[in-house]
């Protein structure tokens, strides 16, 4: 089997997914996205169903200088959670589904949870990698989301950034808050999305 990794090239396979081990990386209070847990504090993230969440785009192959800036501006909105770790010492290989578990509440039991995993580069640059989207029908729990799979090597001297938001508009159909059919709704209610550190990790299948 033949598998493209980007940011490495064509790799000739036995099978997929390959077998992998796991790395763990938590989120932080201080924005920070690393190998050790801290309990301490939490985040919250007022989402506007008023506005347009179209910052939050998909993965691309390859960096567009004319999309960076957009990038750059989604990770510090005031309704975005943005996580970045250390540089790299060192490549990491990733192979399949990368998992996020978030401890997650709100005080809307009608929320949407998008998050990103993105690559930035010693130029500040980022590259979309993966992502996740789910529709949430409960006010508090444990959120389990598995990203798309993805073979994608990521350089020594860059960093992993995780981004969370309560929506991908337009790319994901924007949800009103109310339970209310999204063609025919006509009410928005906002939502306060809350993470608490400790059990929100990023879990990272590597080759």
């Amino acid at each position: 089997m033949r598998v493209f990794i980007t940011g490495q090239g064509w790799l000739n396979l036995p099978d997929w997914p390959p077998p992998t081990t796991e790395r763990v990386l938590y989120l932080q209070p201080d924005g920070g996205l690393g190998p050790r847990h801290r309990r301490r504090r939490r985040r919250r993230r007022r989402s506007g169903m008023t506005r347009r969440s179209d910052s939050h785009r998909g993965r691309s192959a390859a960096v567009a200088r004319r999309r960076l800036p957009r990038r750059r501006v989604a990770g510090r909105r005031a309704d975005v959670l943005s996580f970045t770790g250390d540089p790299l010492t060192e490549d990491l290989c990733v192979h399949g589904n990368p998992v996020i578990e978030l401890a997650h509440s709100s005080d809307n039991p009608h929320v949407d949870v998008f998050v990103r995993i993105s690559e930035v580069d010693a130029r500040a640059r980022s590259r979309n990698v993966s992502d996740g989207y789910r529709r949430l029908t409960g006010g508090a729990g444990a959120v389990h989301l598995e990203m798309d799979a993805i073979a994608h090597r990521f350089r020594a001297g860059s960093r992993i950034r995780v981004l969370v938001a309560g929506g991908c508009h337009p790319r994901f159909a924007r949800n009103l808050g109310t339970g209310e059919p999204p063609v025919s709704g006509t009410e928005l209610k906002p939502a306060t999305h809350v993470v608490r550190f400790g059990a929100s990790r990023l879990v990272l299948p590597l080759a």
